[in-house]
This record gives structure tokens, sequence and C-alpha cells, in this order.
């Protein structure tokens, strides 16, 4: 930090240099004054933790110089040239404040160049992205449980139960981080120093709060592993400072989160990287982690996909929302984002407090998601959705079948109209393919921010849609009405045809636009079926005990099936 504070005065230390060589006398005024801007930048870097890299440098460098020249100009003396004969005497300023001045319009068009570079070349930062292109979206597995509870609802839980915390009113919660414990997906948050003096007090943290992200019924817990660098502490207990300190070259994305070991032991991680040249351009390819014990200080850096194991999000959320907005806007450069827009994906905030939402697969592994609308005003189709690997940044751009279908906002609006007067909101709005069909799956809360029910909304027609509490159950529901629609069999790569008979066990008729669909099971069998009265209008008078027989084609692992030929062997 002293060496960086010593970098930012470098051009005021220049400047003392050459006014004292030119008049030795008001070598106590510069090195007093040059003191007092050495303790003032020391205090800047202190507080703001500017990277050492050249474009922050000479950033600093130009203020402190600007702040300095008057100063220099004031000690330096005119200077007398004798002239000849024939001449008259000529007055001339001081050369050292010339070339102080040059050196300081030097770093100034420099610093201007690196602007000018970090804002326009956005090109090689989209370059660096690691991008794959995909046309099939993830399968939910019937056994898949979506995150249940959103972060708002997760954090009255915590507050809630705060008054655990001894001495509740030294502290407040920090930020909410997602994470993969034991195998299971949980909610963990820190407890935080709400105050410097409060910090001075209590001196360390005494744990976090978790909470089963799957489980609407969950209630937090609090861990008791006391923290004695964390972000809300101050001076060299700042988690993020004593981060900086270890590697000050290194530019930090972000705040730091808490992370956690399967034994419960406390990290504090920060995403990082190498900006390129004079300018402060990132370079996705080698993003690191800085990870750092919350209760020793040992910090150590890794490659963002080579940090330990338990560590589920090398990559900050707000990292990967950043890396959408350059793949969205950026890949035929800035220009054509802000004027012809060729190719331009404009990224959906989706609601959440980072743009992105958190999707953590059957393997554990966590990705970002977002969907991509047009730029165009009133748009509300979407163009595709991503999925940024938290491990190693890697973007994965969904396109294809999903092209055409509404975008998440539109399947937030559609989720809030069956509750208007309840004034439930719906957030984490998150695609899936459901059966061979592109499906929103979103949760609603209520104006506490308690969770209320899940929506299950086929994304290329909002008429087929379900609702219910838990996620299995929303799930049933929403393939009944994908078969009762007909899409399913026809939509699923997963589907046979089949021949069987048998005795009708269960059966139910539900409207379906003019006509209705009849969807029933027979004895012995778990296939549900669907037939449309359009086609076969008696079917309608199918009843408990009749004998039928039919050809159909059935998706296997939704367990429904579409008939496509029909008789009943009871009623004639």
């Amino acid at each position: 930090m002293l060496l960086v504070a010593f970098f930012c005065t470098l051009s005021a230390f220049i400047m003392a240099i050459m006014g004292i060589v030119q008049r030795r006398q008001h070598l106590r005024l510069l090195a007093g004054v040059y003191i007092v801007y050495y303790l003032i930048a020391l205090v800047a870097v202190f507080v703001t933790l500017p990277s050492k890299a050249l474009f922050s440098l000479i950033i600093l460098n130009v203020i402190s110089g600007v702040g300095y020249l008057p100063f220099l100009a004031f000690s330096s003396p005119d200077v007398v040239i004798e002239a000849g004969e024939n001449r008259p005497h000529v007055r001339s300023r001081n050369r050292g404040l010339n070339i102080a001045a040059g050196i300081l319009g030097l770093l100034f068009l420099t610093s201007l160049f690196g602007a000018a570079q970090t804002k326009f070349g956005v090109k090689p930062v989209y370059n660096s992205l690691k991008i794959k292109t995909m046309k099939t979206a993830p399968l939910l597995d019937k056994d898949a449980t979506p995150i249940a509870i959103a972060p708002k609802t997760v954090r009255n839980k915590m507050n809630k139960a705060m008054s655990a915390v001894p001495n509740t009113s030294y502290y407040k919660l920090g930020a909410l981080q997602t994470q993969v414990v034991k195998g299971k997906t949980v909610y963990i948050a820190p407890v935080e120093f709400d105050g410097f003096w409060r910090w001075q007090r209590a001196k360390k943290s005494p744990g976090y709060f978790m909470i089963d992200a799957t489980n609407v019924n969950a209630e937090p817990h609090f861990i008791k592993q006391p923290m004695k660098y964390t972000p809300s502490a101050y001076l060299f207990d700042d988690a993020q400072r004593v981060i900086y300190n270890r590697f000050p070259s290194w530019v930090q994305e972000g705040q730091p989160q808490l992370e956690i070991k399967d034994n419960g032991e406390p990290y504090f991680i920060q995403t990082v990287y190498k900006a390129r040249g004079v300018s402060s351009r990132i370079n996705y390819k080698s993003l690191h982690v800085a990870v750092l014990n919350a209760k020793t200080g040992e910090t150590k850096l890794y490659s963002a996909a080579g940090a330990p194991k338990f560590i589920n999000e090398s990559i900050a959320s707000s990292t990967a929302a950043e890396m959408n907005e350059i793949f969205g806007w950026y890949g035929n450069g800035f220009f054509n984002a802000h004027f012809n827009k060729t190719g331009v994906k404009d990224p959906n905030s989706n609601g959440t407090e980072d743009g992105v939402t958190p999707v953590v697969d059957k393997h554990g592994n966590i990705s970002y998601f977002n969907d991509f609308t047009s730029p165009k005003t009133g748009a509300d189709s979407t163009m595709g959705y991503s999925m940024i690997n938290a491990r190693t940044g890697t973007l994965t751009y969904y396109t294809g079948k999903n092209i055409g279908v509404m975008d998440s906002d539109g399947a937030k609006k559609i989720a809030e109209k069956e509750y208007v007067a309840q004034k439930w909101s719906a957030t984490m709005p998150i695609m899936y393919n459901i059966d061979g069909t592109p499906t929103w799956v979103v949760s609603l809360l209520d104006s506490t921010g308690a969770f209320r029910s899940y929506a299950y909304i086929k994304a290329a027609d909002q008429s087929v849609k379900a609702y219910a509490t838990t996620a299995s159950q929303a799930l049933d529901q929403y393939r009944v009405q994908l078969a009762s629609s007909g899409s399913t069999a026809s939509s699923t790569t997963n589907s046979k045809t089949t021949k069987v008979s048998g005795t009708v066990e269960r059966v139910v008729v539900i409207p379906n636009g003019d006509t209705q669909n009849v969807l029933f099971a027979l004895k012995g069998q778990d296939t549900l079926w669907t037939i449309g009265t359009a086609d076969y209008p008696k079917a309608v008078l199918m009843t408990t005990g009749d004998q039928v027989k039919i050809t159909g084609r059935v998706n296997e692992s939704a367990k429904t099936g579409t008939v496509e030929d029909y008789v009943n062997r009871t009623f004639k």
C-alpha cells in the first residue's frame, strides 16, 4: 500500500526535484508540500484500494500532479538571461516547471488513451469470453428441485432469526450467497458489523446463517464460527483490504463473498483479474479468485477453475452480469451496439439483485441464468438465454427452439395475472426443457416476501400453465396440461407409438378452447392418456370401468400419452 501511494505521487515527486534543482532555497517548502501530498495519497489508497495496474497509477499521478503544479509554479523564480550588447535582457520561466508540465501533459494524454481503450475497445473483451452455443435447453428431471426460496424471502427469514446472535445490536446481515454444502443447495449469509464502534467492541463476527434453498418451509440456522476478517470490519481486518494488500496488482471485481467448507469453516473469496495494457479492460479467459481464511487471514490465489472444490462460485454474480452485457451488446464492437445494433441481444435483469439467477444442476454445479430479448422497445420474445458456469466462466448460449417464445418479463406478468387480487409478485424466472418443451419456471411471493407458489408456463403458449406450492406437484400438473394440449408427445424426442388395451380406472374432462380433452388412466398402468373430443366426440362419455383399446404416442420420461386411435368396447 505504501508503494502504491508512492507511485500515485510520482509526478509530484519529479516536480519537486526539478524545483529544488532550480532554486535550493525552496527545498523545505517543496519537501513539506510533497510529504503532505504523500500522506493524502496514502489515505486515499487506503480508503479506495486502487490496483497497482498501470492505468490506475497513471490516473492517480495525473490527479496528484495537477494538485501539486501550482505549488511548484509559486516556488519557481524568473530566470534572467544576460543578452549581448545589442540585445535586451530576456526573462524566462523555470525550465523545470516547463518540463514538469510537459510530463504531466504526457501522463494526461496517456490516461485519455487508456480511458478511450476501456470505453470503446470492447471487441477484445468480447473475444476473451469462453462461449459455447447450443440448441437444446437443459432438461429438468422429475426429481430435480429448483431453488425454491427467493433472496428477498431468505433475507426476511434471516433478519427475523438475528435474535439468535449474541449481542444482536452489534451486527447486521451480510450479502446472500448460494452454495452447495454436503450435497445440499443452501443460502448462506455472514453476520456483519453494524458500524465502526460496534466493530471496535466486538472485534470478531460470531458466524453466519444457513438455510435450505429448496424447501419453502425451511428456517435459517445460525452457525457459530467466529470470523476476524469480514467485509464490514475496519482497518487491517477488512477482508477486501487484506486481499488487496496480498495482491495489489490485481483488479478486484465486486465484493468479497462468503463460501464455506463442508465442515463449516468460513472463507471470503474475491474475483480478480489483470488489466490489459494502459486500460482497465478485463480478460475473461484469465479470471482468478483470491481465497481468504476468515479466521486466520491466510490468503491464496487460484485460477477460477482451479480453486478448491468447496468453492462453488469463483466467478462473482456481478461479474457474470457483466459477461452477459458484453456478450449481448458488443460482439460486433462498440459503435455497432449503439447505432446499427446488428446481432445485439439485450440481457433481462430478471428482477434479481445482480441481474442473474443461480441454478444448481444434479451434480451440484452452479450456473448463472439470464435470458436475452431484442433491444427494440416493446419486444417481449426471448432470443435465447445463457448459462454461465460459476467456476470456469464458460458462457453457454441456448438458442434454436427458444427463438420466438416469450421472455422472462412476459413469463412473470403471466404468472402474476393468476393472483392479481392477492398482489403476488413473480421472481427468479428460469427456462427449462420439460419433455421437449421450453418452459418458464417462476416463483411467486406475497407482499411480505414469503414464497407462495411455483408457476410452470409453456414459453410458446401462455394458456398452458400450472401452479402448485411444491416443485414436484407443479411439474406433475404441468405435464398433465401439456398432455391435454396435445403438445407433450409430439414435441419430445423421447416418444414412441404403442398399442394397449385395458380397463379405465380414472377419467376427467378438461376444457380446451372450443373443445374438450379427456384425461384417463388404465388399471395397472402408470401412463396418463389424453384424447381430444374434436376427433372422438363420444370420448366425453367415457366412464370408470369401460374397456378400451387405444393406439398412441407415449412419452416414457413424463409417463404421458396422446391417443391417435381409440375404440371403447363397452360403449359403442
